[in-house]
């Protein structure tokens, strides 16, 4: 049996993601929105906020 889900990293440690081989992309650095929202010059989004606009896109609202 497969399973396939996404996860939306808001603001984590990513330490431990330097423990393994995310998604089987060595390439790939994982990253998160606060990290994102920085590199940018904005704040980090709220989790309610990240979940509302989720279910906004996927229409569950």
């Amino acid at each position: 049996m497969t399973s396939h889900g996404f996860a939306l990293n808001i603001a984590p440690d990513l330490a431990a993601f330097s423990t393994f081989t995310a998604c089987g992309l060595p390439e790939v650095a994982m990253t998160s929105l606060s990290e994102m929202a920085a590199a940018s010059g904005k704040p980090a989004p709220a989790e309610r906020a990240v979940r509302d606009a989720v279910a906004e896109a996927l229409g569950a609202v």
